[in-house]
């Protein structure tokens, strides 16, 4: 009897241990993509960004999306942050310099973000690829590039 019990708790705490997290959905973008991530070294929210989303964006998009990295304390990033800064349309100064920023480059910009809204991101990121509108999950502190 006591082997039976041992039994049903070790097969309920394996139960238990399994993830239950959803498996990600692939997706291969129409045309590459790249995304460029501006973060602070000390800032928790760019660490969320970088455990969390950086990974999820990997596995959904794998080869289609290219991901770059950048210290906005090293002064080697500022070129491409201004540059990026600069193409933005209506871009909020009293934002700058502030993480985690994103850009999908040629497309938009988002200051800020929240753990969990990694979907959110993939569905703007093939909506923008695809010219379809962007969620209105993410509108807040987003950007978009000028259009030419």
């Amino acid at each position: 009897m006591k082997k039976k019990i041992l039994f049903i708790l070790s097969m309920m705490l394996l139960m238990g241990c399994q993830s239950s997290q959803q498996p990600i959905n692939k997706i291969i973008l129409t045309q590459p993509a790249t995304l460029l991530y501006f973060y602070i070294e000390t800032c928790s929210e760019c660490q969320s960004f970088q455990d969390d989303a950086i990974p999820y964006l990997q596995e959904t998009f794998g080869d289609t999306l290219t991901i770059q990295q950048y210290d906005l304390d090293d002064e080697a990033t500022q070129a491409v942050y201004e540059d990026v800064i600069t193409q933005l349309d209506q871009f909020d100064q009293s934002l700058y310099g502030m993480g985690p920023m994103y850009a999908l480059d040629g497309y938009f910009a988002k200051v800020g973000y929240t753990s969990g809204d990694e979907e959110f991101l993939v569905k703007d990121i093939d909506n923008a690829i695809n010219d379809k509108a962007l969620s209105d999950e993410l509108s807040g502190l987003r950007f978009l590039y000028q259009q030419e």
